[in-house]
């Protein structure tokens, strides 16, 4: 009698222990998947969510089950990184260089997704500009010149550096100086610099500078002509320990991502004219500048996945301008394609 009690309790025990593992695994699915994604406060401008949601009603955001808490930004990208690292953000993005230079520290970071490429069809909305008149024709007539760029030690700085390099002048043949983009026409036409490069990607502030006249571009400044193929500029991901701790978030969040970007790409090629009429709205709405939606156009999705070659040539560039040891990093230290859903699609490109 007492051995059939002892197999009765021993049953219980065993059905208890399992349907605790059960409601703890439910428990951390449900934690998992309920849980937000920290990210830069955007409430003032335009983003892919929004444009998506005024155009089609949809919200990819809830349709991959992701939600985003919105956090004030920071404007310098190693603060924004630092911020990344405390767990102020779980998400930061950033030109291949800020990746580059800190992962080579060992910081453990990785990109999981780009929004941003340059195309053979963007080229001639890029690049560094001055003024009609001014009497720099080429790269070397820089040499004595001061350039404004819109961050020190980021892409633009390193893309001007670069340009330099390749014509045979140096960081000290000029002076960089750091201006936002939006201010940098106005110090351009001023005379307060003799050229304006802003990130070199281009954008709004390139667009409408050149539209209202009176400045042109430097010969083979351009983003294209300067990299010499279709690449992603930039990179947006989250912490190693993150991406290991929530790796059903992270995929959601990138797929979210994808699809949104796809969404506008699409929509743009029917009616490029309602999506930038939206644009306008969703800036007005914000307190942004509507303005400056003309000039709107998206990057074909298949432009920003992600390529070893991408990164390479940022690291090829650094280590020519002595900040890299040859062989110190390497692009799958920098980024991975495993969360993007279209990766597979595009055949694995490399």
């Amino acid at each position: 009698m007492s051995k059939r009690i002892l197999r009765i309790g021993l049953v219980f025990a065993v059905v208890a222990v399992t349907a605790a593992g059960f409601m703890l695994l439910r428990n951390e699915r449900s934690t998992s998947s309920e849980m937000v994604i920290k990210t830069v406060d955007t409430a003032t401008t335009q983003n892919n969510w929004d444009l998506v949601a005024k155009l089609t009603g949809r919200d990819v955001l809830k349709e991959e089950r992701v939600k985003l808490e919105l956090v004030p930004g920071i404007s310098d990208v190693g603060p924004r990184f630092q911020a990344l690292l405390a767990g102020q953000y779980d998400v930061e993005g950033a030109a291949w260089v800020g990746w580059i230079n800190v992962i080579a520290k060992g910081v453990k970071i990785k990109a999981v997704s780009s929004s941003f490429a340059i195309t053979k069809e963007m080229n001639g909305r890029s690049g560094i500009l001055v003024l009609e008149n001014s009497g720099i024709r080429t790269i070397k007539d820089l040499k004595g010149k001061t350039i404004a760029i819109n961050i020190l030690g980021m892409d633009a700085d390193y893309s001007v550096k670069l340009m330099l390099q390749k014509n045979g002048l140096t960081p000290n043949d000029v002076q960089i100086l750091a201006v936002p983009d939006a201010n940098e026409e106005q110090v351009l036409r001023t005379k307060q610099v003799d050229a304006a490069a802003g990130t070199t990607r281009g954008g709004p502030w390139f667009d409408l500078a050149l539209e209202r006249g009176g400045v042109r571009i430097i010969p083979g400044t351009g983003n294209y002509e300067v990299n010499g193929q279709i690449a992603t500029l930039s990179g947006t991901g989250f912490r190693e320990d993150f991406i290991q701790a929530h790796p059903d978030i992270v995929r959601r969040y990138v797929t979210a991502v994808e699809k949104a970007k796809r969404i506008i790409w699409d929509a743009f090629q029917k009616n490029p004219a309602r999506v930038r009429e939206v644009y306008a709205e969703i800036a007005q709405e914000k307190g942004g500048n509507p303005k400056l939606a003309k000039y709107y156009t998206p990057v074909s999705p298949d432009a920003t996945i992600i390529k070893d070659s991408d990164i390479q040539y940022w690291i090829d560039a650094l280590v020519s301008m002595g900040k890299l040891k040859q062989d110190q990093i390497k692009p799958s230290d920098i980024y991975t394609n495993e969360f993007n859903p279209f990766y597979k699609e595009m055949g694995k490109k490399k």
